[in-house]
């Protein structure tokens, strides 16, 4: 989902004089994480701009299942090499597709811990990357941290265009998944004067793919896990591909404009980005509206059934799925200065947009 970042300065007594790209380089090596303020430039804007041409990633770019983050790393919204720090993703969801900074920060912020080396505030938006190596004291396993590729904690089963993990390629794009896609709209699209009848992605649309791909991989995976935080990242994806990849012109999300982000990992031709940020809440209240039809319960498969997950009570059964279950509970035991620091920047601003008390992670370690 996310860029060239203009550096903010931050400088205290601990900290190096090299501050390059918005991170500030501690004496211990560490990489200072930082929030940056609101950007006031949050207007419509025709994307990509001459300074963001597509080329296409060599064969030592990261590319993983999130399509938006693809296309960024494919423009240079973010680093090419789809290597990318915390403020990097900020900077690249805001120019690209007018991500408010909230969800972005939370994105970003529960990927690094989740997914990414936190201490030295870079994150592969694909797999294992040798220039992010393992966590100080391989708190989180003796493997290098795995990219948002990695299957669970963040990226999970029942994607719209990749398979299940147990059940085939869960990272690259399936276009056999995608044909299934373009079928929903052939069926429950809208008609458009410019781009053809049945050409429209719109809310019908979603709703009934989303439902379909659940039910195709609860009857294929016989595993397959759809716990609070994952249904919230499943449909909080559909609120984001009606909202972020519409044109900004006309509100409207083209067949055309679809296939180009998702197939291609381009921008289409003559393309502008939202005329106002995409907020956390109205994603929220969007994925909530895609789900409505066809409400799904939180569990998982167990033997092929699903079982219902117990009633969770706390303040957001989301929120609390993915600190308590999806971050090692071994981030609080983090002695090192700035690796400590920076998990304590990150779940505040990963609590922020849910309105609940922060909570402290307690999930296992290495998966």
């Amino acid at each position: 989902m996310f860029g060239t970042l203009k550096a903010f300065a931050f400088v205290a007594a601990t900290l190096s004089a090299s501050v390059v790209l918005g991170a500030a380089t501690a004496s211990d090596g560490g990489v200072i994480i930082t929030l940056p303020p609101r950007s006031k430039d949050v207007g419509i804007k025709k994307v990509p701009d001459a300074a963001h041409p597509f080329i296409a990633p060599g064969p030592n770019d990261q590319r993983g299942p999130c399509p938006a983050l693809n296309t960024l790393a494919n423009h240079g919204y973010i680093p090419r090499n789809g290597i990318a720090s915390f403020e990097e993703i900020l900077a690249g969801t805001r120019e690209g597709f007018n991500m408010d900074r909230d969800l972005a920060g939370f994105l970003a912020g529960f990927s690094m811990m989740a997914r990414g080396n936190a201490f030295l505030n870079k994150l592969s938006i694909g797999s294992v990357s040798p220039q992010i190596p393992v966590v100080p004291g391989a708190i989180d396993g003796p493997a290098p941290p795995g990219g948002i590729a990695k299957h669970d904690r963040f990226e999970g089963d029942v994607s719209m265009t990749r398979q299940d993990f147990n059940v085939g390629d869960d990272v690259h794009f399936q276009i056999d998944l995608f044909d299934e896609f373009l079928s929903a709209i052939e069926e429950f699209g809208d008609d458009n004067a410019l781009h053809g009848p049945k050409s429209i992605v719109n809310m019908k649309v979603m709703q009934e793919f989303k439902f379909q791909r659940f039910q195709e991989s609860q009857a294929a995976d016989k595993t397959v896990s759809f716990h609070s935080s994952r249904i919230a990242s499943s449909y909080n994806e559909a609120a984001f591909i009606l909202t972020f990849f519409a044109n900004g012109t006309d509100g409207l999300l083209s067949k055309q404009a679809l296939t180009s982000i998702f197939q291609n990992q381009t921008f289409a031709p003559n393309w502008f980005r939202r005329s106002s940020p995409g907020t956390f809440d109205f994603i929220v209240d969007t994925a909530a509206e895609v789900l409505a039809p066809h409400p799904i319960q939180p569990g998982a498969n167990v033997n092929g059934v699903y079982v219902l997950d117990p009633t969770d009570t706390s303040c957001n059964a989301a929120y609390s799925d993915f600190v308590l279950n999806n971050l090692p509970h071994t981030l609080n035991n983090v002695t090192n200065p700035t690796f400590k620091k920076n998990i304590q920047t990150l779940l505040k601003i990963v609590a922020t947009p849910f309105g609940c008390p922060e909570l402290l992670p307690a999930g296992p370690v290495g998966q």
